[in-house]
């Protein structure tokens, strides 16, 4: 287990979405503005028109991914995650309003707001990260930006 305090404290945000807004591309791109590395996305409502995101298949090791695409009308009941150095880690579930099926999985670049989504970020200021992949197993880990 990694523990990364936020000694200095932490600047918190609400981060709105319009229509047609790209969510994992706009947001890193406050992230950047922003100069933060190190964050919780603490909550997530919205709608999707456009949704890619990843799942797990198996639960050995190494994992394996399906990846699947999804075209909207599409509820978001919740987005949460984190940022490791300045790169967001999102994990969303959603209904697909047209087939009442829901989905959980990882959300994607390419993922496209359709009407708003609302994000809590919470930066924890002085905490620098990264995201670390373990050449054997394959699983990422976030570690210490030095690491």
């Amino acid at each position: 287990m990694q523990v990364f305090p936020a000694e200095q404290g932490t600047r918190t945000y609400m981060v709105s979405f319009r229509r047609g807004e790209y969510i994992i591309e706009a947001l890193r791109e406050f992230l950047q503005a922003e100069a933060i590395d190190a964050a919780l996305i603490t909550s997530g409502i919205g709608s999707f028109d456009r949704c890619r995101l990843h799942t797990i298949t198996n639960t050995g090791l190494p994992p394996e991914e399906r990846y699947l695409t999804l075209e909207g009308p599409l509820e978001v009941g919740s987005l949460q995650g984190s940022v490791a150095g300045g790169e967001p880690h999102i994990h969303v579930v959603l209904h697909d309003v047209a087939n009442d099926v829901h989905y959980v999985g990882h959300l994607e670049d390419g993922s496209r707001c359709c009407f708003r989504v609302e994000l809590g970020v919470v930066a924890l200021t002085g905490v620098r990260t990264r995201r670390k992949m373990d050449p054997d197993t394959q699983l990422v880990d976030i570690v210490p930006a030095e690491e």
